[in-house]
């Protein structure tokens, strides 16, 4: 399956991972936390300045880019993607 296929079917609600009787404020601290989480991890990759890594961070510019607001969502497509052109 290729990776934009997988990174599709990932719903954009929690409610895989989360009970639908968390309450709503839960719920909206556990994206909020995640999509912080996520934040934090693309700008640590961002701001490291190897050269032999520049086409990881354009690529990573280019998810967060199609994935405004979706810090989650770009890293998850980003890591999606360099999986499936790793073969793993």
């Amino acid at each position: 399956m290729s990776a934009e296929r997988m990174f599709h079917s990932v719903p954009s609600d929690p409610a895989p991972w989360m009970s639908s009787d968390t309450p709503a404020e839960v719920r909206q601290y556990a994206i909020e936390s995640l999509r912080w989480q996520a934040q934090e991890i693309i700008d640590e990759l961002l701001c490291n300045e190897d050269p032999g890594e520049e086409l990881v961070r354009a690529r990573l510019r280019r998810c967060v880019a199609r994935n405004p607001g979706r810090p989650e969502r770009a890293l998850l497509e980003q890591l999606m993607t360099s999986r499936d052109k790793s073969g793993l």
